[in-house]
């Protein structure tokens, strides 16, 4: 699967239904804390401690740049996931921006219901 288009319809799609590019950033910035706490959630699960706590090791370190914070997600979704750690994180995302999607148009559905009585 093309996650990468996929994605850009699902982005392009949420537009269309009324999400400007700042709503758009704003949920994006939201979906990828969803994800990195998912990603979080499976390797607590399945990695050992020595791995759990290099992990932490690495996070708890002070952020202070884009790029300090993409690393940061990719060392946990590489401990997690392994070498499917980008498909999965790619997956994630547009799972979580499907629902979105889905959950809007049922939302604005149900108020031009309600509007025309």
């Amino acid at each position: 699967m093309d996650y990468t288009t996929e994605i850009e319809n699902a982005k392009n799609e949420l537009k269309a239904i009324g999400f400007d590019d700042v709503k758009l950033n704003q949920l994006m910035d939201i979906a990828t804390e969803e994800i990195l706490q998912m990603a979080i959630d499976d390797l607590g699960e399945s990695a050992d401690d020595a791995t759990l706590e290099m992990v932490a090791q690495e996070v708890d370190k002070p952020v202070t740049t884009p790029g300090e914070a993409t690393a940061s997600m990719s060392l946990i979704f590489d401990k997690a996931y392994g070498p499917e750690a980008e498909n999965k994180k790619n997956e994630m995302l547009l799972n979580y921006l499907k629902q979105t999607l889905e959950a809007t148009k049922s939302a604005k559905d149900l108020y031009n219901r309600y509007q025309a009585g």
